[in-house]
């Protein structure tokens, strides 16, 4: 944000001027809370989920209340995981080869003559997110190639060229978590014109739906538990 924000700005007393009110954007930011799953919830299946949750999840994203319940007792450990662990598409990560420059540009900038940054440059990788809300959050993975919560936890499922079913955001598949989508016979290039900028082909570069294979290793049950436990978050 704070990179957002110095390259909104032409002068010295703007920039003073974002700083004095920067605080005010991270206490609203930090007030703000997840939507509460709008439609039925198991809660015997839900509280059986929340056991798979912690034992295959937590530890790379946390630890969650109720969304009703506030943030009380919630852990999120802000981990980056390298490439060889989490499998998704890399694009994206080996882009961040270029933050030593963004550093440089920052040191020598107005800001930099308050604080110096000192940053070791990680290994690529990705961020495991915190999962406030996330069943409203679709599509999946970082480059939103799995349009549902299950397809993301059972990669085998996961379409290779997919649209929406529609545009309507009211229209949600509560089984799966996610957007209803139609698996389409042609990528993108080959796709009827009035469709082409709709269809999400993992053929593409920086597209790939690969990766984030952790609910492969979970049976039908426990997945169906977990999906459970997730729409409480």
């Amino acid at each position: 944000m704070m990179f957002a924000s110095s390259l909104c700005t032409d002068s010295v007393a703007e920039a003073d001027e974002i700083f004095e009110y920067f605080d005010d954007i991270n206490a609203y930011i930090r007030s703000l809370r997840s939507p509460v799953y709008p439609f039925a919830i198991d809660a015997e299946l839900a509280a059986a989920g929340e056991a798979v949750f912690v034992a295959r999840c937590a530890g790379c994203h946390g630890t969650y209340a109720p969304a009703a319940a506030g943030d009380d007792g919630e852990t999120y450990p802000n981990l980056l995981l390298p490439l060889d662990v989490i499998g998704t598409d890399s694009t994206v990560a080996n882009a961040g080869e270029n933050y030593g420059e963004m550093v440089q540009w920052f040191n020598e900038s107005y800001y930099g003559k308050i604080v110096q940054l000192e940053v070791e440059l990680p290994f690529p990788g990705y961020v495991a997110p915190p999962l406030d809300g996330v069943w409203a959050t679709a599509p999946y993975l970082h480059n939103g190639s799995v349009p549902t919560l299950a397809a993301l936890l059972e990669s085998d499922t996961r379409p290779a060229r997919w649209r929406r079913v529609d545009l309507d955001s009211a229209n949600y598949d509560q089984s799966t978590l996610g957007w209803p989508f139609i698996a389409t016979p042609y990528g993108q290039d080959d796709a009827p014109a009035d469709q082409r900028k709709f269809v999400y082909d993992t053929s593409k570069p920086g597209h790939g739906n690969g990766g984030h294979t952790f609910g492969d290793a979970l049976d039908a049950g426990e997945r169906a538990a977990l999906l459970e436990y997730i729409k409480t978050l």
